[in-house]
């Protein structure tokens, strides 16, 4: 990604072709190798980071004058401090970097681009060290072979604009599995794919039908209905466009591949059938495979419905609360089975799972472990244990 982007933009280019240690990574801007004096007085070397507005691989500057600077204090060569510059301290990571600090500098009219932020920063640091050693430079013409392997065909902008991208990659080298691609497991799916995790892997059999279309996120053509395509292979294609590592199973899990699922880090059981699920329930716990199992029940009064939306979570350890919440047994005369469409329901059961994913991945602060949750649409009441 580093390479296309700076060869797309022609200020980051002329920041490259004029020897600045430029690397482009995860929607930030990144050079390297920038001469300043510490505290005291001693040349080192830091690196600034600024976030990238971009449009694909398109950047476009916004207005955004401060910067981020990883290194000590910088002073200036009368040993004062750059107080100038330098707005406030801060304690974080950025794609990798540990950054320090955050620089303020506007000068009137503001920056036209990058190209001309990132060498303002530059020589406002750079030379307080060349009045020490006119040799420095950050102009080093070493060109940063960066790891283009990324997750997403195109740049996460969301983290890097709110600068979580240190939270985000918490998520990285993660494989899961979602086994079920109705309603909820397709839910589930759209919000797995806006995270950075290494691979997902979808399982089930079914074709992607008409009524699928009514309790799945998005608009699908009515083309689609006749090709007869597997759901997995469906949301494979759609997700595709922004996730890499999206692999389709278009079979169900059952006693003869159930080692499939020894290499998962997490598993998303969107499934009805209680016999099929009890395999995959009791091959999860004995192996030690963190999962959330997801359930909807939904019953017809008058002329009205009660649902209810059920997660239960597995966390690798515990597992004596599962057979408490999780029904084994056949459905068959549950409303849900007719395909009822309820959307709102599906999206509701899939966003808890992905939050308590989320929050054991230690992406949201937790402070208590919870085993089961269920909402019921006639009192409202939102049940945690």
């Amino acid at each position: 990604m580093s390479v296309a982007v700076i060869n797309r933009n022609d200020d980051l280019l002329l920041l490259q072709n004029q020897g600045y240690e430029l690397e482009v990574k995860e929607g930030y801007a990144i050079i390297s190798n920038v001469p300043y004096l510490n505290h005291e007085l001693s040349i080192c070397y830091g690196v600034l980071v600024s976030p990238l507005h971009m449009i694909g691989d398109v950047v476009k500057y916004d207005n955004q004058h401060t910067i981020y600077f990883s290194g000590e204090e910088p002073y200036r060569k009368n040993g004062e401090r750059l107080d100038a510059i330098i707005h406030s301290s801060v304690d974080k990571s950025m794609v990798g970097v540990h950054v320090n600090y955050m620089f303020s500098n506007k000068p009137l009219g503001g920056y036209k681009d990058y190209y001309d932020k990132f060498t303002r920063y530059i020589e406002i640091l750079s030379s307080e060290a060349e009045a020490v050693d006119n040799s420095v430079t950050a102009r080093t013409f070493k060109k940063v072979i960066s790891d283009e392997n990324e997750t997403f065909y195109y740049t996460d902008t969301n983290s890097s604009r709110a600068t979580i991208t240190d939270i985000t990659e918490k998520f990285k080298d993660y494989n899961i599995a979602i086994i079920g691609l109705g309603g909820t497991g397709s839910y589930i799916l759209d919000q797995v794919a806006k995270t950075p995790v290494s691979t997902i892997h979808l399982y089930d059999e079914d074709v992607f039908c008409q009524h699928n279309a009514f309790r799945a996120p998005g608009a699908p053509s009515k083309d689609v209905f006749s090709n007869q395509i597997k759901k997995t292979d469906y949301f494979k294609l759609i997700y595709e466009n922004m996730h890499k590592g999206i692999v389709s199973h278009p079979y169900y899990i059952d006693e003869n591949n159930i080692n499939e699922l020894r290499g998962f880090d997490f598993i998303f059981i969107a499934i009805d059938s209680g016999p099929a699920k009890k395999i995959i329930v009791d091959y999860a716990t004995e192996n030690g495979i963190k999962f959330i199992d997801s359930g909807i029940d939904i019953n017809r009064q008058n002329n009205s419905l009660i649902g209810m939306v059920r997660n239960t979570f597995f966390t690798g350890t515990n597992g004596e609360h599962i057979r408490q919440y999780i029904s084994f047994g056949s459905n068959e005369n549950d409303l849900y089975q007719s395909n009822i469409q309820t959307s709102d329901l599906n999206a509701l059961c899939a966003v808890v799972a992905v939050i308590e994913w989320k929050k054991n991945s230690g992406f949201y602060l937790s402070f208590n472990e919870m085993n089961n949750y269920v909402f019921s649409t006639d009192t409202g009441d939102n049940v945690w244990s």
